[in-house]
Formats: C-alpha cells, sequence, structure tokens
C-alpha cells in the first residue's frame, strides 16, 4: 500500500480501489440494484471485487478497529494461507431458539435472490472473495443465558460493508450494500469510498502490533467454579454414565483473568501471539459492542469447497512431551489409549452418520491421527464426502451440531445433562464460528480455545469429555492445558506447570 497519498479526508490518488474503472464499476453495479429494487419493492444486495495489493490481514483489522468503521470480525488459517477480514454490517440475520440453523440458512436463501454481484473484468475470484457473511452460533439456544453474552444472539451471520480476503498468495476487497428504490446511488458510491479512503488511512498510519508478555503477576487467574465442586460433578457423571444414563457428557469450566494494571488487553497483540504459537489452528475474532470473542480452535467443524465437504472427528486429548521422545512417547500412549479411542470412535461415527443425510461417497480415514499443537495433542479422523445438489454448509451443520467431541452422547440426553448440572453460560464458546459464500461454500470451526474479552477482563472456557473411566483431577488438568491457550494469547508467559488456577 505504499502508493496511498492522502489530497484530503475523501480523495486519493493512484490508490488501486480509486481507478476510474472500479469507481465505475461500483456504479454500475448499484445502479443496477436500484432497478431491481424497484421492481421488486425491496432491498437488494449489491456486491463489487477486485483485486489489491496483498498486506498482512491483521494490518485491516487493527486499522479497521482503530477508525471506528464499525464491529470487526478477523478469520485466518495461517497454516494454508487464508484470512477474510469484515468490516461493518451492509446487512445481518438474526436468529433465536431451536431453529437457529434452519432459520438462518432460510434467511440467507433469501437475501441471495436477486443479488446482483460483479467482479473486476478478467479478475479470477479467490476462496473467500465476493458476497461472504460471518458470524457464529450458540452452543445451545435452549440453555440459560446471562448478561455475560449479550449481544451474541443464538445465530448471527453478518454481510461486511468492506471485506478482505486473501489466499495463497492474492488479495481482494469485496464492498457490499442493500439498496433501495429510493437510495441516491452517487451518495451511496461516495459513502463506500469515504469508508474504503478511511480504512486505508489507518491501514498506513497503523503501528506494527506489540505483543510483549506481560509481567509474572499481572494476570490474576481465578476459577469462576471452585475446582473441588467442578470435579465433583465430573464424579456424579461418570457415576451416571457407569449406570448407562449416557455414554460421554463434555462438561465445561471458567475461569475470569483480569489485569491487575487496568491496562485494556488488545485484541491485535492476543490475535498475533495466537496465530504465531498455533498456525495449524483457526484464529477468529468476532466484535460486538465493546466485547470480542476471540480465540484459536483446532477443530474444523465443516468446510464446503467445489462441490466437497470437509470436516474431522477430533477427540482425545494428551499433553506435549518435554523432549522429542516423551513427545512421542505420550503420543502413543493417547493413539493406544482405550479411554480415549471410545471417546473418538463415538465422535467419528456420530460425523459420519449425520454427513449421509447430505453427502455422496462419505470416506472416512482408516486410522486416527495425531494432531500435534502447542500445548496438547489429539486423535484427529478426517471425513469427507460429495455435497447433494440444494445443500449449503448451513444445513449440514444443523445436523452436525453439537458433534458429541462438545456436547455427548445420545446428544439430546447430554444436552439436557449440560443445562442441568454444568452451571455455565457457555453462549458461544463450542459453538460453530465461521463464514459461508454466495454459493454455499464456505468453513466453520467448533469455538474452542476461546475467551470473551472486555477491556481488561476476559472470561475463558475449556471442557472435556467424560466417560465411564475419566478421572476427575485428570480432566481438571486437562481443562487446565486447554486454558493455556487464551493465556498465552493474553499475554501470559509459558510455564512449566499448566494448571496454575486459583481454586477460590
Amino acid at each position: 500500500m505504499t502508493n496511498l497519498m492522502i489530497v484530503n479526508d475523501l480523495e486519493v490518488r493512484n490508490a488501486p480501489w480509486q481507478e476510474s474503472r472500479n469507481h465505475d464499476l461500483i456504479i454500475s453495479t448499484l445502479q443496477k440494484a436500484a432497478r431491481q429494487a424497484t421492481q421488486a419493492q425491496r432491498g437488494i444486495v449489491a456486491s463489487i471485487t477486485w483485486p489489491i495489493e496483498l498486506c498482512d490481514p491483521l494490518s485491516i483489522f487493527t486499522a479497521a478497529c482503530a477508525a471506528g468503521l464499525g464491529k470487526c470480525f478477523f478469520w485466518e488459517h495461517p497454516a494454508v494461507q487464508h484470512a477474510l477480514v469484515g468490516v461493518g454490517a451492509a446487512t445481518s440475520i438474526e436468529t433465536y431458539g431451536s431453529r437457529h440453523f434452519t432459520e438462518a440458512a432460510a434467511l440467507w436463501r433469501e437475501l441471495l435472490q436477486d443479488m446482483v454481484v460483479t467482479y473486476a473484468p478478467g479478475m479470477e475470484p479467490i476462496y473467500g472473495s465476493g458476497p461472504t457473511l460471518f458470524g457464529g452460533f450458540a452452543f445451545d439456544p435452549l440453555s440459560v443465558r446471562t448478561p455475560l453474552w449479550d449481544m451474541f444472539p443464538d445465530g448471527l451471520l453478518l454481510l461486511p460493508r468492506i471485506l478482505f480476503s486473501s489466499s495463497s498468495g492474492r488479495a481482494t476487497l469485496t464492498v457490499n450494500a442493500v439498496l433501495q428504490s429510493q437510495d441516491d446511488v452517487e451518495q451511496s458510491t461516495r459513502r463506500i469510498e469515504k469508508d474504503i479512503v478511511r480504512l486505508f488511512t489507518a491501514v498506513a498510519k497503523a503501528e506494527q502490533v506489540v505483543s510483549e508478555q506481560r509481567d509474572e503477576d499481572q494476570l490474576v487467574v481465578q476459577d469462576i467454579q471452585p475446582a473441588a465442586e467442578w470435579m465433583e460433578r465430573v464424579s456424579d457423571t461418570v457415576r451416571l454414565i457407569r449406570q448407562r444414563v449416557y455414554e460421554k457428557v463434555v462438561l465445561a469450566r471458567s475461569a475470569r483473568v483480569v489485569d491487575r494494571a487496568k491496562e485494556p488487553f488488545n485484541v491485535s497483540a492476543t490475535l498475533h501471539r495466537l496465530r504465531r504459537s498455533y498456525p495449524d489452528a483457526y484464529t477468529f475474532a468476532i466484535q460486538r459492542g465493546e466485547r470480542f470473542f476471540v480465540g484459536a480452535t483446532p477443530e474444523r467443524l465443516v468446510q464446503a469447497q467445489d462441490g466437497q465437504l470437509y470436516t474431522m472427528a477430533l477427540a482425545g486429548t494428551a499433553p506435549r512431551g518435554t523432549s522429542e521422545q516423551e513427545d512421542e512417547q505420550l503420543g502413543t500412549e493417547l493413539l493406544s489409549s482405550e479411554k480415549n479411542n471410545i471417546e473418538h470412535a463415538i465422535v467419528a461415527a456420530t460425523v459420519r452418520e449425520a454427513l449421509l443425510h447430505f453427502c455422496s461417497d462419505v470416506k472416512v480415514s482408516d486410522q486416527p491421527q495425531l494432531l500435534k499443537l502447542k500445548d496438547v495433542q489429539h486423535l484427529k479422523t478426517p471425513i469427507s464426502g460429495t455435497l447433494l445438489p440444494g445443500c449449503c454448509i448451513l444445513d449440514i451443520m444443523a445436523e452436525l451440531h453439537p458433534t458429541p467431541a462438545v456436547g455427548g452422547v445420545p446428544r439430546e440426553a447430554a444436552l439436557l445433562a449440560i443445562r442441568e448440572n454444568e452451571q455455565l453460560d457457555r453462549g458461544w464458546y463450542a459453538g460453530p464460528v465461521g463464514w459461508i459464500g454466495a454459493r454455499g461454500h464456505g468453513e466453520f470451526a467448533v469455538a474452542l480455545r476461546s475467551g470473551l474479552v472486555q477491556r481488561d477482563q476476559a472470561t475463558l472456557f475449556a471442557g472435556c469429555g467424560i466417560v465411564a473411566d475419566s478421572d476427575p483431577q485428570a480432566e481438571y488438568a486437562e481443562s487446565c492445558l486447554k486454558l493455556e491457550v487464551m493465556l498465552r494469547g493474553l499475554g501470559r508467559k509459558d510455564r512449566e506447570e499448566t494448571c496454575q488456577l486459583a481454586s477460590r
């Protein structure tokens, strides 16, 4: 973006988005949408995409937050060089209750009707470009909600006013607007171009993200539910599983993190630490009001691309070793662990069964693999299939979520147990977060290793799959390992002992 020259607040020379052909492309697209709005007597979405110079998506996110252009969204999978940054909202879809997925799918299809989509002449769209909606869904819309998750509805999909997309070394900018019949196209164009100028002016002025670690005693970490109480619930759950009330229940817990110096957490710095430490994970942030839901999750729920569907079974956890030999030994033990393999097999079978409703040629890998992350390693089984005509990623999520990896088996019995016994408002924790494009393609991950950040405080979440031979203390230690991801993201230094949370 070195060719950015600010003449005044509204004018930019020699910038790729301000060339006459892009200006004309915006004008002609909005005019067509306005004509269709007049005919249909309702709002019509206009979407325009053109290529831009590749830059760091985190710089776009940081600049957008600083410029106050609207609530922001960040999504990155560093290992495959794919990122999305959404700025503001042209329109949104909000849903509530047990049909939050199916209603979102219906409203998404309605939004697509008569949508006017244009791309710069000669350009080839990249993965995630064009009219793309991003957002997330609550883990359980029937659970009791608290003020902690205010402004996070059961289902939310946002069509951003500005979308930066990058994939495999290329980048695009998409602008979206909803045109009504009475709208002034020239005025709408000026507003779009003004927002773009403000964004890239902020990018040019933005300082490099600083991600220094905080002082050893600067962060206060406290269990919200005393450890002894949580472990007692694990014991009670194990007893019921042995009585065959259910096969598996995932119990989550939360911890509160406060900065002693009242220094606000820098969400961009948190994202920088997370993506640097966990390049194989999906790093995300969703802003609602003053709160950011942030995380680095290893678990893909579902991906749809070029008619193919990809998902995984992820269940079974062990720590990483302090040496290569110890790490290999721990991985071997995880692969041969009866407890973890039972838990994993339940997840794989359930996911496969769900895909049969929407896919042909469903394939499941023969044996679990090891997914090695910085703090922990998991059992993972890739699963894929060919999408049936007319199906979209939202339809499949309604069937897949919650997987046994975050809910339990049988699903409804496990969800009831979580509602009655967990005593935790999960909100969007362990729910799907991600994006969907106009052709029904997209990608959603399970929002694990995550927390809700507001100024100088954060609420972090972690869960463990409880089966018949679960040990409460071992499960608590595993949850501490999982919390370390976000604690490191917030700036705490690495510790040899990972279960340092106070049980007050």
